[in-house]
């Protein structure tokens, strides 16, 4: 995610990009696997909205989505439930019609974000669209997060040099956006205006990726960390950790920014530079402060079978 986090729960704009790690799905070798519930839902609902027939039998379906964990005990934040949900829906559906994931696939992403946010009980759902529809897209929900999502897609600015981080530790994104939640009952606005910064960030950030200008968009990222920052402070939430803070202020001086993606805390930590200088010096001030760079690409395909 690289712009517009919990804005986007309450009607701002954000942007996700796809990555390059993949969930696989595929044919079970033997009945009586497991079967995530996030894609019992989603086969469900498809059932309902005439993309399936009939919902695949659960331990019918393989799921293999280490690509997206980074190893045993470890969560990246990648979105693997996300991803595994798309891919399961894609699976069923090109059991029973090859060729229609493809040609159904935006009916298939909002059935995917649908089933994934029942059982995962809220959220936004960015992350299921953009595993489905793949590149970079932004996302809006004008009418609530029950309502349609005003989706585009976007081309990669070629000026941006860009890097992600794990920062060590894992986070739960429900207790992250439930502390967020607990200021908007108690105090609504300091979360309307902290909000309000991030929704400013972010069109900032489409305003500079649109002119494929570098440094307007690392100046945007900067933007961006400073209103998640000031976020959790009021929230009492840890969405900038004391390392990235620390990471944020080295690179600021270098033509470079750090960003949280996603709900923060923890996961992994979004980098951007202007050229390969200051992108070099990013990556060596990351490991000293103890982030581990993650391999990733851009990935334009979406779900594919």
């Amino acid at each position: 995610m690289l712009a517009g986090e919990y804005a986007v729960l309450h009607g701002g704009e954000a942007w996700c990009l796809a990555v390059d790690r993949y969930a696989v799905v595929d044919d079970a070798p033997a009945a009586g696997g497991f079967t995530p519930p996030e894609a019992i839902a989603a086969w469900r609902l498809a059932v309902a909205r005439g993309l399936l027939r009939e919902a695949p039998a659960e331990g019918s379906a393989r799921f293999d989505l280490t690509a997206l964990s980074g190893g045993v005990g470890r969560k990246l934040g990648l979105g693997s439930s996300a991803a595994g949900c798309v891919a399961a829906l894609g699976w069923a559906m090109e059991r029973e019609r090859p060729g229609s994931a493809d040609a159904r696939r935006d009916e298939l992403a909002r059935c995917a974000r649908e089933g994934h946010r029942e059982v995962q009980g809220g959220g936004s759902g960015v992350d299921v669209l953009t595993s489905a529809l793949g590149g970079l897209v932004s996302v809006r929900f004008g009418d609530g997060l029950g309502g349609e999502a005003v989706v585009g897609r976007h081309r990669l600015p070629g000026a941006l040099r860009w890097r992600v981080f794990w920062s060590g530790t894992s986070v739960r994104t429900s207790e992250m956006i439930a502390k967020v939640e607990a200021l908007r009952a108690h105090s609504p606005q300091v979360h309307a205006a902290r909000l309000a910064a991030i929704d400013a960030g972010t069109a900032d950030f489409a305003r500079a990726l649109r002119a494929d200008d570098a440094a307007a968009m690392v100046s945007a990222v900067r933007r961006l960390g400073g209103a998640m920052a000031a976020l959790g402070e009021a929230a009492g939430a840890p969405i900038v950790t004391p390392a990235m803070a620390r990471l944020a202020a080295v690179v600021e001086r270098l033509g470079a920014a750090v960003k949280p993606s996603g709900a923060g805390g923890g996961d992994v930590v979004v980098g951007v530079a202007q050229d390969d200088d200051a992108m070099e010096a990013l990556r060596e001030a990351a490991a000293v402060e103890g982030f581990e760079e993650v391999d990733l690409g851009a990935d334009g395909a979406g779900v594919t079978a």
